[in-house]
């Protein structure tokens, strides 16, 4: 019975939360609200009542568990107890290995559809293509699961078969294909690439077990084409492991130097942790590439070569998830992940967003000012940091790049395409059509205009979007960059639609330019204050020339 399973531990946590003011009762008296037994049987009353008289029957059993959960969601966005099916999972994206076909999925339209299959998997290899709808698995349909179930379903032991029944575009009928489950390891450098004037770029997307060393092994590779100044992209990275945060930091930086700080209410939670090897990649001009959904170990990396001047940050602000979480073994297999301290960069920037507990409340810094937008006005002193060399950075939560870098203002047609989630996903959509009717296209293909009308056509067609052709019209560069990116992704890989739409990316394209312009990372640092004073004397005239008064006509 899990009321028994998690008795003893549920009245440990019971009392830790009553003691942390993690719950509150507004009825108990002062004496009571100091008593955590007072508050056990109140709880213990609580879930009485509401197991026997409640309008529908629900198992005592499961309103433990609801208090439970409903404790520790009270804490803070991280903290949660892991049931074994969810600490497997845990370990699957933290080790970046599992068993299973090798498919990107996602709910497209209501329906479980492939949104790519990783190269050289048991998904690759049976000719699963983007686009293509699982219609049923092993003959149970597939109508109503979400993407959890869908994984849940499709994994299984090494060696195994699953059937998929298959609807694609241009085919008539459904197909069903027998696939084996095999090892999947998930790279942590999907993908890396010399650019001009020998510029390399790294995407890296999660802070796995084998991340230092693939992301070693690609800077090497670049190295070895003539790379002088590197791009490393941890746009979108969701963080990881610590361990692999310090690691990665420690690639660039020389050996000694503090990379984070962990500082909690237990004196075992008050660590420093320093670079242990020398610094392999010390001697490129190197940018980061950051924005709102770079956090945890990406915060942890971008913070550290920050502070010790190692790299120049361009992009948006960072998430701000600086909490640590901490894993306590419970019995039957469940875990406990608890939040135990803070994240701080080595100049002494909290990680954590403000605001917590709770999610940030936008994830590209938007409620903390830009650095060129009035900074001395804006910036109380305790916000106000330096890195080794003196240079002025800024706290409030997350990482604040020294190159602020948005996306450009969408107008009709694109933000529909953006905010409409039934035509998120026209361009994908739209492309795997076309991909049923044309088997190759180059890989620096560009849209003509005969197929941008026929995506407009689409739009208003399939879609539904009403719009008028001026509209379409002013957002031609936005949609044929969109369509270019997704159409050479789905016959190539996201790695050469980057390299061919680099313009559309405004913050790659920034960073081209400036190490283009750059021979050591002090000429970065005087590129980045040159635009951002630029930038300041640009906002004072918008300032000056709003205060002057408006011109008096005479009749």
């Amino acid at each position: 019975m899990i009321r028994k399973r998690f008795g003893t531990f549920f009245i440990l946590l019971f009392f830790l939360a009553v003691l942390t003011g993690g719950i509150i009762y507004d009825d108990l008296s002062a004496s009571d609200s100091e008593d955590p037994y007072a508050a056990i049987k109140l709880l213990n009353e609580a879930i009485h009542q509401v197991s026997e008289k409640y309008v529908d029957e629900i198992e005592s059993d499961s309103l433990y568990m609801r208090a439970l959960e409903g404790m520790l969601g009270s804490l803070d966005p991280y903290s949660q107890l892991l049931s074994p099916t969810e600490y497997n999972d845990l370990r699957i994206h933290t080790q970046g290995n599992y068993e299973g076909l090798g498919i990107r999925i996602d709910i497209v339209d209501q329906i479980l559809t492939v949104i790519a299959p990783i190269e050289g998997t048991p998904a690759y290899r049976a000719g699963l293509q983007a686009g293509d709808k699982i219609l049923a698995v092993d003959g149970a349909s597939t109508k109503g699961w979400s993407e959890e179930k869908a994984v849940q379903q499709l994994r299984g032991p090494r060696g195994s078969t699953v059937t998929l029944l298959i609807g694609r575009s241009g085919l008539t009928e459904p197909f069903d294909t027998d696939v084996t489950r095999r090892p999947i390891k998930l790279s942590a450098v999907p993908y890396s690439f010399l650019m001009r004037d020998g510029i390399g770029y790294v995407r890296f997307t999660q802070f796995a077990e084998r991340g230092r060393d693939e992301l070693r092994d690609a800077i090497r590779k670049l190295e070895r084409s003539g790379m002088r100044a590197l791009v490393l992209d941890v746009r979108g990275n969701p963080g990881g492991l610590l361990d692999q945060a310090i690691e990665v930091s420690d690639l660039f930086l020389p050996k000694g130097v503090e990379i984070v700080a962990t500082r909690g209410r237990a004196a075992e939670s008050d660590r420093a942790y320093h670079a242990r090897d020398n610094d392999d990649f010390s001697v490129h001009p190197m940018i980061v590439l950051i924005n709102g959904s770079s956090a945890s170990a990406s915060e942890i990396l971008a913070g550290a070569l920050q502070d010790h001047d190692r790299a120049l940050l361009v992009g948006e602000s960072s998430w701000g998830k600086g909490l640590v979480q901490s894993l306590f073994s419970l019995d039957d297999g469940y875990f406990l992940k608890l939040t135990t301290a803070r994240y701080y960069t080595p100049s002494g920037r909290s990680i954590q967003r403000a605001g917590e507990p709770g999610l940030p409340t936008t994830r590209t810094g938007e409620e903390i000012p830009s650095m060129f937008e009035g900074e001395g006005d804006t910036f109380p002193d305790s916000l106000v940091f330096h890195t080794d060399m003196g240079r002025t950075i800024y706290g409030g939560g997350g990482v604040m790049p020294d190159v602020v870098v948005r996306g450009d203002r969408l107008a009709e047609v694109s933000q529909q395409l953006i905010e409409d989630i039934a035509i998120q996903n026209a361009f994908f959509l739209f492309a795997v059509t076309y991909r049923s009717t044309h088997d190759a296209i180059p890989r620096d293909f560009k849209p003509n205009q005969a197929l941008l009308d026929e995506f407009k056509a689409y739009l208003r067609q399939e879609q539904g979007i009403d719009f008028s052709d001026e509209a379409f019209l002013g957002e031609l560069e936005y949609i044929r960059d969109s369509m270019q990116f997704t159409l050479i992704s789905q016959y190539h890989g996201e790695g050469a639609a980057r390299q061919a739409v680099l313009r559309a990316d405004l913050a790659l394209a920034k960073a081209v330019d400036l190490l283009t312009e750059a021979d050591t990372l002090a000429d970065l640092f005087r590129l980045a204050d040159r635009e951002r004073q630029a930038s300041l004397d640009e906002s004072e005239t918008m300032t000056t020339a709003s205060r002057k008064p408006a011109a008096i006509t005479q009749p």
